[in-house]
């Protein structure tokens, strides 16, 4: 736990500064007047064992300690006895947590905006537009809620994302929008009168006018999992499953580890791999093989 802070991790975005000071906030009442030392913390890990958290919990307390020390320009209070900690509450903290949401692939998109489609209101219109660019560019619910109208080529077929979790410097990335998912993006848009600002917005349940500010991760959250439970879909869904469901959807197709990193804009293959880990199971020389002996 000696490794250094860059830049690009001290500037951060809202959402992670958000989570950094509510576990920083969470860890100073607990701790009261005691020392931020290596021994408070640990004792700290110990107190959230015992009331169950998940590791991924402890690893973001810990990511936060390191950030405050490093922005104070002060040393690293984490010790020996916090790495102990650690690798224990990982090898008996296992399981706990909720884990990873279902996804959503291509094929389940279909059916949601069909639905959505059918009932010709503007929370339709918007939620089939919504879930078609997630799914195409494989968003994050944070990056949708911020995408503007300005970030839009629809002839092109393009949306610009200006900065996302894994580009805190804001070189920006395209992605490719599918030809279908342009109509829906233009019928929300003509349905709502969006014509720049926030692409997709909050409807007033009373009036159903369409709001000016951006959806919030928690709204899409929950018309995600609305419209998932109105489809008949059984599983644990969320802002994450269309990014999910298009690594399912890509690895089935035939995508290499490398293409769906790329156009995921993760650091590393690791993350699509793990999402794709059922689709690569039966694509293993083992499925293969098996379906040579049956020839």
């Amino acid at each position: 736990m000696g490794e250094k802070l860059n830049m690009q991790e001290i500037i951060s975005s809202p959402d992670t500064q958000k989570v950094r000071n509510c576990h920083l906030a969470l860890f100073d009442a607990w701790r009261g007047k005691r020392e931020e030392t290596d021994e408070t913390i640990s004792q700290y890990l110990a107190y959230l064992f015992e009331q169950g958290k998940a590791p991924g919990t402890v690893n973001g307390l810990l990511s936060a300690i390191r950030w405050r020390a490093e922005s104070e320009d002060r040393p690293d209070p984490r010790g020996r006895l916090c790495r102990i900690a650690r690798a224990n509450y990982s090898k008996q903290g296992r399981g706990r947590g909720r884990g990873q949401v279902d996804p959503i692939t291509w094929e389940m998109v279909e059916q949601l905006c069909a639905i959505a489609l059918g009932e010709r209101t503007r929370y339709g219109y918007r939620d089939a537009a919504l879930f078609r660019v997630m799914s195409d560019a494989w968003l994050r619910p944070g990056e949708a809620c911020a995408i503007e109208v300005c970030h839009l080529d629809l002839e092109n077929q393009l949306l610009h994302i200006p900065r996302s979790k894994t580009d805190q410097e804001g070189k920006g990335a395209f992605q490719h929008l599918k030809k279908r998912t342009i109509p829906h993006v233009r019928r929300w848009m003509e349905k709502a009168k969006v014509d720049d600002g926030y692409l997709f917005r909050p409807i007033h349940i009373t009036h159903g006018n369409v709001m000016k500010g951006p959806l919030t991760v928690s709204t899409i959250i929950k018309v995600v999992k609305a419209r998932c439970k109105q489809a008949g879909f059984k599983g644990r869904f969320g802002g994450h499953s269309f990014r999910v469901g298009s690594a399912v959807s890509a690895a089935s197709r035939g995508a290499t580890d490398m293409e769906m990193a790329l156009v995921g804009r993760w650091k590393s293959t690791a993350m699509p791999v793990h999402y794709a880990q059922k689709v690569n199971a039966h694509q293993s020389v083992v499925a293969r093989l098996e379906d040579e002996d049956a020839a």
